[in-house]
This record gives C-alpha cells, sequence and structure tokens, in this order.
C-alpha cells in the first residue's frame, strides 16, 4: 500500500546519496531562512532602499522610483498621480537631508516577507514622518507601500488652494472643481501609497 511505497521511495533517496545532498544543503537552506527571518539584515536593507528613495527624489527622477516598484504599488496609483504627488512633496518640503529611523516591523507569511521602516526625515523646509513598506528580503526588496506626515506640507498644500479664489462663493469647505478638498490648516496624515489590506 501507501506506505510501501513511501519506504521505497526513502530507500531510492538514500540510494541515491541522498543523505550526502541533504547534509550539504541544509546548511544553505539555514542561511536563507536565517537571512530572512532577521529582522536586523531586513531593516537594513530597507534602509539603502530608504536613502535611493531620497537621493531619487532629490534628483527628480521620479521614473526610477516607480520602475523600481513592487506591482501592488504600481497597481496602487498611476505613474502620472504619483510623479505629481513627488513633485509637490518636493515642492512643499525641498530635498531630504537627515533621516533616522524611527520604528520598524518585520513580517513573513505565507504571501512573503514585509517590512515596514517609519522614518524622521528632515528636509529643507520642515519636517515629516515617512512610513516606506518593502516585500521581499536582500536585493529583490521591493517598495509597496509610502506615506508621508508633514505639517509642514499639509500647509504649503492647504496655503495654494486657499490662496486661489472660490469660483462659487462657497466656504472653505467646498472642493474646487479640479483640485483637492479646501480646509483648514492642519498637520493631518497625507496618506500616500498603501498595499491593500494594510
Amino acid at each position: 500500500g501507501l506506505w510501501d511505497a513511501n519506504a521505497s521511495l526513502i530507500s531510492d533517496f538514500h540510494s541515491l546519496g541522498g543523505r550526502a545532498m541533504m547534509k550539504r544543503m541544509m546548511p544553505a537552506l539555514a542561511a536563507t531562512m536565517l537571512a530572512a527571518c532577521n529582522p536586523f539584515a531586513q531593516a537594513e536593507g530597507a534602509r539603502e532602499q530608504v536613502d535611493l528613495f531620497h537621493e531619487r527624489l532629490n534628483a527628480g527622477n521620479d521614473k526610477a522610483i516607480w520602475t523600481n516598484a513592487g506591482a501592488e504599488f504600481r497597481e496602487a496609483t498611476s505613474q502620472e498621480d504619483f510623479a505629481r504627488l513627488l513633485g509637490t512633496i518636493h515642492k512643499s518640503l525641498g530635498d531630504a537631508g537627515e533621516t533616522s529611523q524611527a520604528g520598524m516591523r518585520v513580517n513573513t507569511n505565507t504571501q512573503g516577507t514585509f517590512t515596514t521602516l517609519q522614518m524622521e526625515t528632515t528636509f529643507e523646509r520642515g519636517k515629516g514622518l515617512e512610513t516606506f513598506m518593502f516585500r521581499g528580503s536582500g536585493d529583490s526588496l521591493q517598495l509597496i507601500g509610502y506615506n508621508i506626515n508633514s505639517p509642514e506640507m499639509m500647509s504649503a498644500v492647504f496655503e495654494k488652494y486657499t490662496d486661489q479664489p472660490d469660483p462659487e462663493g462657497e466656504g472653505a469647505a467646498q472642493a474646487p472643481e479640479n483640485g483637492p478638498p479646501r480646509a483648514e490648516k492642519t498637520g493631518a496624515t497625507v496618506p500616500v501609497i498603501s498595499p491593500a489590506g494594510q
């Protein structure tokens, strides 16, 4: 029956040198699994990706950020909307400067390994708390989510829209025909891109 078939497979595996092969493969398999589960290695790789994101943001190279982002990211927004967003961040806050890690989370499940970094970043004209989410590990890390919370950016954006005349003569709570809703100046979080289910 089934037991005899399994016993036959095991004896065939051993006769083909399977035990010796397993002894050679186990250290490599263990190293791979530890690398994927090592939160410090994950954070280091993600931090390198954050630095690259900031270099590209400062250079106005939104296309490179878009091209190297994961499919989840590119499905969440259009390339044009993403370029407009990065333009707004750069125009409002200027170049990204010093950044320090404020938080980290690594989650591995059946869909892969996900690393989230929160970074406190000082820009030329303000500060922002950025959240980056990456999928993968090592050289295969891909950006799949980004969020920024910056009161200075919100103020700059709202100033731009509150300086425009209201065509209908209604209050500041109305949305302009081709723009975002008007609101009071606040330090609200501006969700940029978040993966589904987050």
